[in-house]
């Protein structure tokens, strides 16, 4: 009789031992897959911040183990870094895996997606906001640029048009992607595309007054007088040879912003937590080129910047009711979890503890591409033919000197248009 009692007991007591073991395996896992995968990336990214892009690179290179959750950031984080030190074609394989990578990820993995409404995002392969989708494409844009690949610029051009038209709303402020969208047009002769797209960034910006000497030159181009004439002042003040060679600079500068977590919590124990970017003061600064030797600066024909933070701030937002939607079906299948529990369990102890870890696993997916620039500048400097022995000279807002970037010979011939890119990290 008394055999017969206890064994239910034995069987509820093991029962309830493998529960708790069950739990905290999947803390542990938890604590790994948000902690532990990331590490390589983090050591690049610390690198790279502390102006040693070259150990940066090596340390990504060796990466040969990383999660398939993350793949999409090792190949964005390896591109944009191969970018700045100059191996542009290595840039390119890796930011046109991270494109390949994007369009297979379009397809939902129903599996990954159920798993995430019990747990959290950080179990599901990162597929980067819009306006790192995009981003890709652009620092594609400029690679091929750089080695003269324009056809190939155009293609990259016409995906990024494409990101442009799905999320308007989302990328409107960008408009350092689409001046170098219309560029790509512009050298490949295509001067009503690129007419059109410089018209979308005069919108988009407000003030046209920086770009209306390419209105003007691409509506010349492609037989809009009248519209020319809208811009002919600003083309008049242009005091360059209509023959003259052209540097285009592509500047980054400064330090992307991070995502960080933020909550709400509902006693007795939900929590909405969602992913949001740090807020920061992003301080301004102004590239100046000249000769080498000398202290005159170079005008620019026209200049145009894109602010990251604003348009990743934007992108996220954008996608906010997606969040709160899933968001709220999450805490809601937690709680349901927590509810049964306390049914069939008339031990709180145990209740008490599977609520604290639901609460503990709620934590915002704070995956995101960190090289990226605060700040992207596309300058224009009409040169006269020949050679040229150029810097950069970066000042703060306030005048304060940053710091100067000799860049390598340039040896121009007559209507030629050459690409040089730069960054500036903190």
């Amino acid at each position: 009789m008394c055999n017969n009692e206890a064994e239910p007991n034995v069987k509820l007591l093991q029962l309830k031992t493998r529960f708790f073991f069950a739990l905290t395996g999947l803390v542990f896992a938890f604590f790994y897959i948000t902690g532990c995968t990331s590490g390589p990336l983090r050591d690049a990214r610390k690198a790279f911040y502390s102006n040693r892009p070259l150990e940066a690179a090596d340390a990504l290179a060796q990466i040969k183990d990383i999660s398939y959750r993350d793949n999409l950031l090792l190949f964005m984080e390896k591109g944009l870094i191969f970018h700045h030190i100059g191996r542009y074609d290595d840039s390119i394989a890796e930011l046109l895996k991270a494109s390949k990578l994007m369009e297979e990820q379009d397809i939902i993995s129903l599996s990954q997606q159920t798993a995430s409404l019990v747990t959290n995002d950080w179990i599901t392969a990162y597929k980067g906001e819009y306006s790192e989708r995009l981003w890709v494409h652009t620092y594609l844009m400029m690679n091929f640029l750089l080695i003269s690949k324009y056809e190939s610029a155009l293609v990259e051009a016409k995906q990024a048009l494409k990101l442009f038209e799905k999320y308007p709303q989302a990328l409107a402020g960008d408009a350092f992607t689409r001046a170098l969208i219309a560029l790509c047009y512009e050298n490949m002769g295509f001067f009503n595309d690129a007419y059109i797209e410089y018209k979308k960034l005069a919108e988009s910006v407000g003030n046209s007054s920086a770009i209306e000497p390419d209105l003007y030159r691409t509506a010349m181009k492609s037989g809009l007088a009248a519209e020319a004439g809208k811009y002919k002042k600003s083309a008049s003040e242009d005091k360059s040879d209509p023959g003259a060679a052209e540097l285009i600079l592509f500047a980054g500068i400064g330090e992307a912003p991070k995502k960080i977590s933020g909550n709400i919590l509902i006693p007795p124990s939900v929590r909405f937590s969602f992913p949001q970017y740090e807020e920061r003061l992003i301080r301004g600064a102004e590239v100046i080129l000249m000769p080498e030797k000398a202290h005159q600066p170079l005008s620019p024909r026209s200049s145009v910047s894109t602010v990251i933070d604003k348009v990743a701030r934007d992108s996220l937002q954008y996608r906010a009711s997606q969040i709160i939607a899933k968001e709220t079906a999450r805490a809601a299948i937690k709680e349901s979890l927590a509810r049964a529990a306390e049914r069939k369990n008339k031990n709180n102890g145990w209740v008490v503890l599977l609520r604290a870890v639901l609460l503990v696993m709620e934590e915002p997916d704070t995956r995101c591409w960190q090289t990226l620039p605060a700040t992207l500048k596309l300058l224009r400097f009409p040169l006269n033919p020949g050679t040229h022995h150029l810097k950069a000279v970066i000042r703060r807002e306030g005048g304060e000197y940053a710091q100067e970037i000799i860049l390598p010979e340039l040896k121009i011939s007559p209507g030629q248009r050459v690409y040089r890119s730069i960054r500036v990290t903190p």
